[in-house]
Parts: C-alpha cells; structure tokens; sequence
C-alpha cells in the first residue's frame, strides 16, 4: 500500500487483506455470506487505492514536469481525437519519472497489481484485467518476478474467454516456476483450453500433470478425471471415454453435481454414437442416464434440453415439449432449447409459434447458425424468399467461427452431425435464392398476402410470457407419437 489517504482504512482491516492475492481465487469466495466483512473490506480498499492512484499521478508526477498539467486539462476539454496522443504522452511522463524515483515505481506499481488482485477475487475480471495491464505497462522490464500477477492476468484472460493471452501467460509462469503454489489449477484450464482448441495431445498432458500435484486445488481430482474423459468423447474417442466415465460413477466420494454431469454426457453420447449398440437400445439408454442426470441435479437445464432433444429424435413431441418447457424454466437463456422448440412447432405445422420460438433463440445467441437456418427454411416454405435469404446470409457467416461442438462453461457437447454440413447446402440455397429474387417483380399493393411478419418485424417483437403459455397449451394438446418426418436442421 502507499499514499497517505490509506488511512481511511484501519490497520487490522489492512491486515485483513494484506496477503490476499490471486493465489485465493477459487479458494475465498466473497460471495459467501460468510465472508461478508471482508468483501466490505476488499470493496473499500479497491475505492482508497483507486482514489490514491488518481491523487498521485496529478500531485506528484504530472505538475511535477512543466507542461504535464496542462496536457491532462486539455485532455478534458480539447479535441477528443486525440485524446489517445494525449494519454500515452503522459504514460511516457509517468514512466519517464519512474525511472528516476524507483521507490516511486514501487509503491504505484504494487498497487496496481493489489487493485487487480483484488478485482480478481471480486469477480470482476475486465477491471481486474485493467488494472494487471497498467501494471505491465509501467513494469515491462521485471514482471516476470511476479508470479502471483502472472497467475492473475492469466486467469483473468481465461475468464474472459481470451484463451490465446491465458494460454500465453499459464505457459510462461510454468516455465518460470513449475512449483508453483497453484500449478495444479494452471494445468487444468491450459488442458481445459487446449482442449477447446483442438490440442488434444497437449491438453491430455496437462490434465494428467493436474493429477500428479498434491496441493489443495480449486477442483477435485473426480472433476480432472470427468474432464480427461471428455477429452477422449471430443476426440471420438468413444469406448474410451464411457469407460473413464463409468469408471467415475463408481467412486463412492463423486458429488451429485458431477454425477449429473457424467449420466449427462453418457446419455448423449448414447444418442450419437452409433458404435454404442443398437438405435433402440441406445436411445433407451439415453433416456435412462439423462433422466438419472436430471434426478441428481433437477436444475441442470441443459439435461432437460437434450432429453426433450432425444424425445423428438424418437417422435415423441409431447413429452420433448415438456422437457423443453421445463428447461427453458430452469435456464431461459439457452438459444438451443427455443431452437429446438422452433422446430417442433414447424414439424406441427405451426409456423407464427416457429418464428417466435426461432426469434428467441437468434436473440439470445445472434451467431446462432441452426436457429437461423431453420428460420429460413419457416420463410422460404412460406414463400418469403426475401426474408429466407437474409436468414440463410447470417447462417454462413458464422461458418468459419462454428465448432464440432457446443460449449457450456466448461463442459462439451458434441452437435448434431447433420447440422456441421449444412455450409455447401447453404451456399447452394443462397445463389438460386439470388436468381430467384433478381426475376422478381417488384411488391404491390395486389401482392399476396404474407403468411408472416418480416424477419425486421418478428426482430422487434418481445420476447413475452405468450410464448410460454402457448407452449405449455400445445403441450397438453399434442398427441403423444408423431410420424411425420420434416427435414429441418438441427433439432
């Protein structure tokens, strides 16, 4: 700590906070109500630093050099194109008077790393990154003695999905201390990453090295070994990996949330995998280890999803409506679930209750390519060409960013094998579409009639409890087998 208005923090509340660093992420949960006192501390300590940062840099740097003060008051007022030049002109200052006052240095570099120290723990990690990339910025020479800062920016880019910069930062701190107090953690999420990144050789490495560390970690040894096994699903790997997961189902210790997790990816890999046996027992199977997953963990959303997705595999609507619906109550934000719902509604002939459904999952996740080919498909079957074509465009322009899987957090599931060739189909539809609408005539009051609202109309319609409440009736209302057979993608 530095600076005098610190003293608005007492001396036992500095002892309080005094050692916390990133080493406590994942191990001090400020959330708890439990740690409430020092969350008030953390919190206010955050304001004094802040506060003190501010006050040090206009006292005792900028007026310090003739001509600063007037660089940061123009800065206020002056053009804001270049306000850029401006700040980095007083960056240059501040790092200037540092290499001249080193004690300086010290005391406002450490700061800064406290602050994203501190951010860190909060959960807050685009502050927390802030404020780590100030302290590299005013110190690029020695950092590399701070393995505690390395660790936070590293697990502040993880956060941020920024997987490139946390792979960068977890490798170096390796390198520079392979003993490091939470080295456990860091090869964890390198193989959590890797894995994302198709590295699958490097990423069985570093989540076997995980194991190997006898410090406390913020995972269990069990959830190392589920992610090991979702490595060999990942990489088709499929005998393999229902052995390491039944291998965890037997463990005496294993925690229903992980348990839910395991009879989760069991059951869908039951309802992909061909090799797994016959359909009909396979997706018995599934059925059984979804329902299993859901009995262990009721509020998981995303088991409830891929039952009703096995439901409407084998035709049964009914009962894949009211696993849609109870998912969707238990996680509205899943562009899978309304996807899935969209499609259900097509297959029943229902396109108004289909576009709302597929609004809903575009809305929620605007990269969504089976959501927005599916609503193409609704349009162009109702003979909107136009709107089938701006569907189709924002489909293909999410191919190079699509994946062989849906990423949930930390956990994978592999997509339909149907939906992953969609592109060449894509494409194909995209130019006849082309050719169609360049030999359209141009609208009329005489036009038909449109079956629909226009993908800007349905754009700006709320999403409302309309939509639940039809689906609920259409739950009660539907027959419980179903034999027609649509082609849509993705469901």
């Amino acid at each position: 700590m530095f600076m005098g208005k610190m003293n608005r923090i007492s001396f036992e509340e500095i002892s309080m906070i005094r050692d916390l660093d990133s080493r406590y992420f994942g191990c001090l949960d400020l959330a708890d109500p439990k740690n409430l006192e020092i969350k008030a501390i953390v919190q206010k300590t955050i304001t004094t630093i802040q506060d003190d940062i501010a006050y040090y840099i206009t006292k005792n740097i900028i007026v310090a050099n003739d001509g600063s003060a007037g660089v940061l008051k123009n800065n206020s007022t002056g053009n804001t194109g270049n306000e850029d030049n401006k700040l980095h002109d007083i960056e240059t200052k501040i790092i200037s008077f540092f290499e001249e006052e080193t004690l300086a240095r010290d005391q406002f570099t450490n700061a800064l790393c406290k602050l994203g120290h501190l951010h860190l723990l909060l959960g807050e990690y685009s502050e927390a990154l802030s404020a780590y990339q100030k302290y590299l910025r005013f110190n690029q020479n020695n950092y590399w003695t701070n393995h505690e800062f390395i660790y936070g920016i590293g697990i502040a880019y993880f956060k941020l999905r920024c997987f490139k910069w946390a792979i960068k930062s977890f490798q170096e701190l390796l390198y520079l201390n392979p003993n490091f107090t939470c080295a456990n953690d860091v090869h964890l999420r390198l193989g959590f990453m890797l894995k994302h990144c198709g590295e699958y050789h490097i990423a069985l490495k570093h989540l076997q090295l995980a194991l190997l560390y006898t410090n406390p970690s913020t995972y269990s040894e069990l959830h190392v070994k589920f992610q090991i096994a979702h490595l060999y699903e990942v990489q088709n790997k499929h005998k393999a990996a229902k052995k390491a997961y039944e291998f965890l189902l037997n463990e005496k210790n294993i925690s229903l949330k992980l348990k839910a997790d395991v009879y989760r990816q069991l059951g869908w890999m039951y309802h992909c995998v061909e090799c797994l046996g016959e359909k009909k027992e396979r997706e018995s199977s599934a059925l059984i280890f979804l329902q299993k997953s859901i009995d262990a963990d009721p509020k998981s959303g995303q088991s409830l999803y891929l039952l009703g997705r096995c439901y409407a595999g084998i035709n049964k609507v009914h009962d894949a409506f009211l696993a849609y619906r109870n998912s969707v109550e238990k996680s509205e934000g899943n562009a899978d679930t309304w996807c899935s719902i969209g499609v259900l509604y097509q297959q029943q002939n229902q396109p108004t209750d289909a576009l709302q459904a597929y609004i809903c999952a575009v809305q929620l996740d605007k990269d969504h390519k089976e959501a927005w080919t599916n609503l193409g498909i609704l349009y162009e079957s109702c003979g909107q060409l136009r709107d089938a074509y701006a569907c189709y465009l924002n489909a293909t322009k999410q191919v190079s960013c699509q994946k062989t899987t849906i990423h949930r957090k930390e956990e994978t599931i592999p997509m339909n094998k149907d939906a992953i060739g969609l592109t060449k189909g894509l494409s194909q539809r995209i130019k006849f579409l082309e050719i169609q609408l360049g030999q359209a005539p141009l609208p009329s009051i005489t036009s038909k009639r449109r079956q629909l609202c226009s993908i800007e109309e349905a754009w700006n319609l709320p999403i409302s409890l309309e939509m639940n409440s039809r689906q609920q009736q259409t739950a009660q209302m539907l027959p419980r087998q179903v034999t027609k057979n649509i082609h849509i993608q993705g469901h």
